[in-house]
């Protein structure tokens, strides 16, 4: 990185609010309760940030929460519909209120019409000023003061009109009215790369610091990109052209290199010459120039010897094992085993859902993961959502035993996808990750992926921001142009306001936190 990284340890947050940006991008399901609200379906992201808002109350801020979640907006219209239960963050507030004992408000979201985007800097979001207007904000703000709640959890915040247009007027309308909500901030959300108002415009007008999280997933990156050897990385995905840039910088660096997904198959189709359903000409193109015909991925490039193709895309509905169908009888052939030295000029084949399991016993694979000193994770190998398990499950069994070795290798998985179905499907090796030491489960996979076609964390706008020096007197400037929020909006601590927090949020209770009793909580957790 081009300076030092400002972190949250270094600065006195004793009385100050603080805007935290973390990376909360869950699923959400429906309650198993019957009571109509909807849970987190994978809590790993919100306890992986916990640490950082332990240590802000613990250093005597008071924090206000932003995340995005899913994508709202839809890129043709460039209109954005909120729906809480798709996409809305009273969940999470509400996980954090129950984990942490203490509440976690969320204001509402008033109903209104949806609009396309007719006028100029009109995306159909909602306006930050909505929530001073009614004075739900300046309530909110002042219990958080007060501490007679936890914090305050923001919508959404790519509901909000500008968060994505950091370059016009709203975006930068938007960036001021959040950096006059606090006196820091503070970016924890390393799985959000995009420069967008929350991750980075705010961060010009605020002093800015590295969260914890953020702070390990660099150091993290930092090991990836400067691996123990041999390396080995292994990549898959649904399209060539979103991951070319990222597979040539793999390729450069590692030692050994293992695809998965839409992106082997290219690869085999311009290799060999054949044709399999569902893999574009485009693909197949851009896979012959980089993969084929570039000699140094050739010469670290290990292919899986054995795939699972099936007749049809979504399969019959089975699990198949071993390539095989687990429910019909055996003369069935819709899904079955290919091999790669059978391929040759003109072949065609159905949709190659898989990796076989056998292939994870092929010589050449079992000696560079067993070898291997690291090792890097972003693959989903098969079809997973229509039963084809075979291939992830069989890439995580051998890894598995390479961390269990008297020698084992530092083992990286990308987040995302990666991270979902490595826990889904292989729950115990999941588990030992989390304990393992050796073993680090990053939060944002497409962020590590970036960060390799870059070539460094630092060049990402997010984490540049957040090392340039700050000049305090053109961030004053900055954050004092035209506003629709004043002083008196943001903190009105008028001693006959109400600032029961029930009135103006859905999920307020009467527990309170203060430092001490953060802490409390965390001793209870971590001794029983």
């Amino acid at each position: 990185m081009g300076g030092f990284l400002r972190r949250i340890q270094d600065v006195d947050l004793r009385e100050k609010i603080v805007l935290v940006r973390v990376d909360h991008n869950v699923t959400m399901i429906e309650s198993k309760k019957g009571d109509g609200l909807t849970v987190i379906s994978d809590a790993f992201r919100v306890e992986s940030s916990i640490p950082t808002l332990y240590a802000i109350i613990e250093r005597g801020g008071r924090p206000i929460l932003m995340t995005h979640v899913n994508r709202p907006r839809d890129k043709k219209t460039k209109k954005i519909t909120m729906d809480e239960k798709r996409d809305g963050t009273k969940a999470i507030a509400r996980y954090l209120s129950e984990k942490l004992g203490c509440v976690f408000a969320s204001p509402r979201v008033a109903e209104k019409t949806d609009k396309a985007g007719e006028e100029e800097e009109d995306d159909g979001g909602i306006e930050m000023s909505q929530f001073f207007k009614d004075g739900t904000m300046q309530t909110m703000i002042a219990d958080l003061k007060a501490r007679r709640i936890g914090g305050i959890y923001m919508p959404n915040v790519r509901w909000f009109s500008g968060e994505e247009r950091g370059g016009e007027e709203c975006g930068a309308r938007l960036a001021r009215e959040m950096a006059n909500m606090a006196d820091v901030f503070v970016n924890d959300a390393f799985g959000s790369w995009q420069p967008h108002v929350s991750t980075f415009d705010v961060a010009k007008l605020l002093p800015s610091y590295a969260g914890l999280l953020m702070q390990r997933e660099l150091d993290a990156m930092r090991r990836v990109l400067e691996p123990v050897r041999p390396f080995v990385a292994v990549v898959a995905g649904s399209k060539v052209n979103t991951k070319i840039g990222t597979l040539i910088n793999v390729a450069k660096k590692c030692d050994a290199l293992i695809l998965g997904g839409v992106i082997y198959n290219a690869y085999l189709s311009a290799k060999y010459g054949v044709k399999i359903k569902g893999v574009d000409e485009e693909d197949v193109e851009l896979a012959r120039t980089h993969l084929v015909n570039a000699e140094e991925v050739q010469e670290k490039l290990l292919e899986l010897p054995t795939l699972v193709e099936s007749k049809e895309i979504d399969g019959c509905g089975c699990v198949p094992v071993d390539g095989r169908c687990t429910t019909m009888p055996k003369e069935y052939d819709a899904i079955r085993l290919v091999h790669v030295k059978d391929m040759k000029p003109g072949n065609e084949y159905s949709f190659i859902n898989d990796v076989a399991s056998i292939s994870y016993s092929d010589e050449k694979i079992v000696q560079a993961v067993r070898t291997a000193k690291t090792i890097l994770v972003n693959a989903v190998m098969g079809y997973t959502s229509k039963g084809f398990h075979e291939g992830t499950v069989g890439l995580d069994e051998l890894i598995h035993n390479n961390t269990d070795s008297s020698s084992p290798a530092n083992v990286f998985f990308g987040g995302g996808d990666t991270l979902q179905e490595f826990k889904s499907l292989s729950p115990g090796s999941y588990l030992n990750a989390l304990e393992n030491p050796q073993t680090y489960l990053f939060t944002g996979g497409g962020t590590v992926l970036k960060v390799i076609e870059v070539g460094e964390a630092g060049k990402l706008d997010i984490v540049r921001v957040l090392t340039e020096e700050e000049d305090e007197d053109e961030r004053i400037q900055d954050k004092n142009k035209t506003s629709s929020l004043t002083d008196a909006d943001l903190y009105d601590d008028d001693d006959d306001v109400d600032v029961g927090c029930r009135a103006v949020t859905d999920d307020a209770s009467e527990a309170s936190l203060t430092p001490s009793s953060l802490f409390a909580v965390v001793v209870v957790v971590v001794v029983v």
